[in-house]
């Protein structure tokens, strides 16, 4: 019921942050040492474009390829289970696009104008 295992991991990213905007993107690889073909390599992209004072267009994209789920059953699942979710099935990607609108509001000489709101000195709203 319980297991040890060791990966390994490597992560590069970068983040870019100019008048226009902000734009990014991370490579992430992990393997585990006692069996390297269990495996998983992850791709993330961002693009923040400003439009007007404090409204955003946003993209954000990620793609997996995964060689690591060792926690799934062995043997086939059943259509009944399949169709009403019961067991996880293996998959050898995953990937993700979000498009999005965001707007920024608050007082750019106070730290904390309203907390609930991220405690970053401006609020935040997005909208998908």
């Amino acid at each position: 019921t319980e297991e040890t295992r060791i990966d390994s991991r490597l992560s590069v990213g970068l983040d870019v942050k100019q008048p226009w905007g902000s734009a990014g993107g991370a490579l992430e690889g992990v393997v585990f040492l006692d069996k390297p073909s269990q495996n998983r390599l992850v791709a993330f992209g961002f693009l923040e474009l400003r439009l007007i004072k404090g409204l955003s267009f946003n993209i954000n994209g990620s793609a997996q390829r995964v060689r690591d789920q060792f926690n799934i059953e062995a043997g086939e699942a059943t259509p009944d289970e399949i169709l009403l979710r019961q067991r996880e099935l293996l998959t050898g990607f995953r990937y993700s696009v979000s498009v999005g609108l965001s707007y920024t509001f608050g007082s750019i000489f106070s730290n904390v104008v309203n907390p609930r709101f991220g405690g970053s000195g401006r609020g935040f709203i997005r909208i998908f």
